[in-house]
């Protein structure tokens, strides 16, 4: 999988190929494609793979937590590529890019993008509720934007925008959660 995910990530998905694959893997391209019958199996596991680390592993974080501010900051700094080398997270971009012309990635970028908002929306109305927050915006509308400018700022983190670097989106993000929650974030 680590090799599909950087094929991807160097090539996007159109220029995905079985060989690719096999050569990253140092394996042959028939144990791929026994594996794999078809690209989009490949595509669909990829998808899996940002699954759990965008929603599974971020929930299970900010369930140890019990201050949601606490939680609300492990999510703003875990929704970001880890570094320049974070090759799940650029070829989930790749893949987004792609949505547009492939209705399956289209929808399979919502239901990621829907889990990341229901994880922001459990932690906002967890808040509001202990008097922690004091939202400004609706909840809903709140958290779709964490997601959208998670997003944002990853493309430009990943696309080496030299005007911002992840300590400064870090500390955008955490603004807007101040801005909209009024609480030290």
């Amino acid at each position: 999988m680590t090799a599909a995910i950087a094929v991807i990530a160097d090539r996007g998905v159109g220029g995905v190929r079985v060989k690719d694959i096999a050569d990253a893997a140092q394996i042959s391209p028939r144990l791929v494609a026994y594996y794999y019958p078809e690209i989009e199996d490949l595509i669909d596991e990829v998808y899996r793979n940002a699954v759990d680390r965008y929603y599974w592993q971020r929930l299970e974080a900010i369930s140890r937590l019990d201050d949601p501010r606490d939680r609300l900051a492990n999510l703003i700094e875990s929704g970001l590529p880890s570094g320049n080398d974070d090759m799940l997270n650029r070829a989930l971009y790749e893949l987004a890019v792609n949505a547009g012309r492939d209705p399956s990635h289209g929808t399979l970028l919502t239901l990621l993008f829907d889990r990341e908002v229901s994880l922001y929306v459990a932690v906002l109305e967890a808040g509001r509720s202990s008097g922690a927050f004091a939202l400004t915006e609706p909840v809903l509308a709140v958290a779709q934007n964490f997601v959208a400018l998670e997003d944002a700022y990853g493309m430009h983190l990943n696309g080496g925008n030299s005007s911002l670097d992840a300590a400064t989106a870090v500390g955008l993000l955490r603004s807007y959660a101040r801005a909209v929650t009024g609480a030290d974030i």
